[in-house]
């Protein structure tokens, strides 16, 4: 049966979605049969990360009855083991009473299922709570990211998930300078999640992120997510920063 996964964020702007992406592919290549479903309807961005040109069905397709979960899935076409349902490309009001329905549907045929809720606290946020036995928090190092990182753990722990993990995304040498955090343990405390992983501020992933091209094979980037999905299958990996 599947893990389900989800990824959260307080705000917008974290990388949540790359972070996402990135973290299904690694798992993927560890041939483990992952699904990456996107809630953000409106924003949608997981295709072009992942390199698919054009995502017929959405999840909103899904939800309203037009089709099946398994019409709506993109395969990857660089990653073996990796499928996409993406987000509606235009925003509406969506109904997620189901989405556990749907969850549960393809539970058999996956070992990690991966949410890629909208930022904030919406309806995306609790449907994904519904499934989801991990809540991952995708922050930037700075106050009003981790803030409101801080936010998302309770509401996940108060919506019954209890294995909260952190992500501190977009990281560089120069971040305490300015941010007017003191280091990563104060990070850690304030959101009130175990470390999951360290991202590096990275030109490289942007433009792989925006040309949806794999990371670099040997790159730091690469072998940080590596260890992120590691980690989430239950190996001792040390966090690399």
């Amino acid at each position: 049966m599947a893990t389900v996964l989800m990824i959260a964020s307080g705000k917008g702007g974290t990388g949540k979605s790359t972070v996402a992406t990135y973290i299904a592919t690694e798992l993927a290549l560890k041939n483990k049969k992952t699904l990456l479903i996107e809630l953000d309807a409106g924003l949608r961005s997981i295709d072009v990360i992942s390199g698919i040109q054009q995502a017929v069905f959405d999840i909103g397709d899904v939800l309203r009855g037009r089709c099946d979960a398994y019409k709506a899935m993109s395969p990857s076409p660089q990653t073996e083991n990796l499928s996409i349902i993406a987000a509606p490309y235009k925003s509406y009001d969506t109904d997620f009473s189901n989405f556990r329905q749907v969850t549960d549907s393809l539970y058999n045929d996956f070992d990690y299922i991966i949410i890629d809720t909208a930022a904030g606290l919406g309806n995306a946020f609790y449907a994904a709570c519904k499934s989801a036995v991990m809540g991952i928090i995708v922050v930037t190092p700075d106050i009003i990211s981790v803030r409101d990182g801080r936010l998302v753990s309770d509401e996940l722990y108060n919506n019954g998930i209890t294995d909260i993990r952190l992500i501190i995304n977009k990281f560089s040498d120069q971040t305490f300078k300015f941010s007017g955090i003191e280091d990563l343990d104060a990070v850690i405390d304030d959101v009130c999640a175990q470390l999951l992983g360290v991202v590096p501020l990275s030109r490289q992933v942007a433009v792989n992120a925006i040309n949806g091209t794999p990371l670099l094979q040997g790159s730091q980037e690469k072998l940080i997510f590596s260890a992120i999905s590691n980690r989430i299958m239950g190996k001792e990996i040390q966090i690399i920063i």
